[in-house]
């Protein structure tokens, strides 16, 4: 339900969802709380970190950076780095999710919408990192994007990767700690703040 300017679930959310998110600066701690009300558990996303809910009983499970990129000026497609390949086949999206803990959260039937990617990088035949780019109301969000030890993501080519499938496009998405440094190594743009509450 999104109502006043704060999304919320109607009921249980998928694992690694928050249970409502905050989309407009003006919310308050009292109306995410009033939305919480009856829910022992439950997750908050503050896309302003704007709000301390810590009195309420949450505890802030991360702090994070909102991140931008700017599509290549020409508007051209650019060539997809030949090592990033969007994951088509079922066999294929359990590997991706073994390495990144999201078996129950991305399902086969995302394979087939034509607004979504999940893109994986191989090393010979192994994947060795992912993400995934969802086309949205004018952006791309690139999100999940993770490597397996002994490896690291270059964020400029996942930038190329992405713009393959959805080219002209800004490319958005958050991050923290040193998956940050290394999204804006790769040209992404820090441009506010969020936090992500839990109980």
């Amino acid at each position: 339900m999104l109502a006043d300017g704060l999304w919320s679930a109607l009921s249980t959310p998928p694992p690694l969802h928050s249970d409502a998110v905050v989309v407009e600066p003006a919310v308050t701690a009292d109306q995410v709380l009033a939305r919480l009300d009856g829910r022992d558990r439950g997750g908050v996303k503050d896309s302003f970190a704007t709000m301390d809910l810590s009195g309420a009983g949450m505890e802030l499970l991360f702090a994070a950076a909102w991140i931008h990129r700017e599509p290549e000026q020409d508007r051209r497609r650019p060539e997809a780095p030949t090592s990033w390949v969007a994951v088509t086949s079922v066999g294929e999206l359990a590997e991706w999710t073994s390495r990144h803990d999201t078996r129950d959260v991305l399902l086969p039937p995302l394979l087939r919408r034509a607004h979504f990617r999940i893109l994986a990088r191989y090393a010979g035949d192994r994947i060795v990192a992912g993400a995934v780019a969802r086309l949205g109301s004018g952006a791309v969000d690139v999100s999940n994007v993770y490597a397996v030890p002994g490896h690291r993501v270059d964020w400029a080519e996942l930038a190329d990767a992405v713009g393959a499938f959805f080219p002209g496009r800004p490319l958005v998405g958050y991050e923290r700690g040193e998956a940050l440094e290394a999204a804006l190594d790769g040209g992404f743009a820090p441009v506010g703040d969020l936090r992500v509450w839990v109980r």
